[in-house]
Order: C-alpha cells, then structure tokens, then sequence
C-alpha cells in the first residue's frame, strides 16, 4: 500500500539508523510518498506450503492424470493459474505461462494472505471437493 505522508514533529519514526540517515534530509513540511507493506511471516509462509503438501498427498488418483499434477510444484502452479497469478507470453504461434511470484519480495502480508485464503476455497471446490474447511485447516496446523 502506498500513501502519502507529511512529515511533522511527531512525523516519521525510522527504525534502523540508515532510515534515520534519510529521514534526517526531510524537512517540516516536505510531502514524502511511503510504500506500507506488512513484512511477512515466515511461519505463515511455511503454513501454505504444509497446505500444499496436504492437498497434493491427498489429490484423487484421477486429478493427477486428468490436470497433470504429479509434483507439489505442479499443483502449485495450478493453484496460481486458477487465481490469475500468472500471464501468457505469446512466442510466434505458442503462447506460454509465465507463473507470477508468491515471493516475500512479491507480496506483502496481506497480500500473502488474501491469496492464501483464496488458495484454500479453490483446493476445498476443485481439487479436494466434499472436504470439510475446518477439517481442512485443522490438518494443516497438525501437517506443518
């Protein structure tokens, strides 16, 4: 998230003494663009990957052959196809999918987030239907 910010006598607050270095450039008054982001957590992350070794050790043997899932890698790649996480390059007459980043560089926490629990919903409806969600969610805190 980007907002723009003034600086005042209660303005800015750096955390790490190179911030503070920029920081004291600005002067009262000065209009500054911030990017917010919320750092990731590294524990979450790890919580999606469990999600995503669940559902691919638990895939029915005929989604496998039928979506060519045969690698947690693949399923993952799926995953970001279903949620428009990826664009299409065309090279002459082939066209190929570029898969977007799910990176901490990539996406903040809330982002990370937004896709997660989307994540969940498109596993729950396509890949592993007549699960419970909470069934589900229990086994991945258990799985991780």
């Amino acid at each position: 998230m980007k907002i723009y910010c003034r600086v005042t006598e209660h303005g800015l607050v750096p955390m790490y003494d190179s911030d503070y270095d920029e920081k004291k450039k600005l002067r009262m008054g000065d209009t500054v663009l911030c990017d917010i982001k919320r750092p990731r957590n590294y524990e979450f992350h790890k919580k999606f990957f469990a999600l995503v070794r669940l559902a691919f050790d638990n895939l029915p043997e005929h989604l496998h052959h039928a979506l060519a899932i045969y690698s947690e890698e693949d399923l993952l790649l799926s995953l970001k196809i279903d949620l428009s996480l990826c664009t299409s390059v065309r090279y002459g007459f082939r066209e190929v999918i570029k898969p977007g980043s799910i990176s901490f560089a990539a996406m903040d926490e809330s982002e990370f987030g937004r896709f997660y629990s989307r994540c969940i919903d498109v596993i729950l409806h396509r890949y592993l239907r007549g699960t419970d969600r909470q069934a589900l969610l229990d086994e991945i805190e258990r799985f991780k």
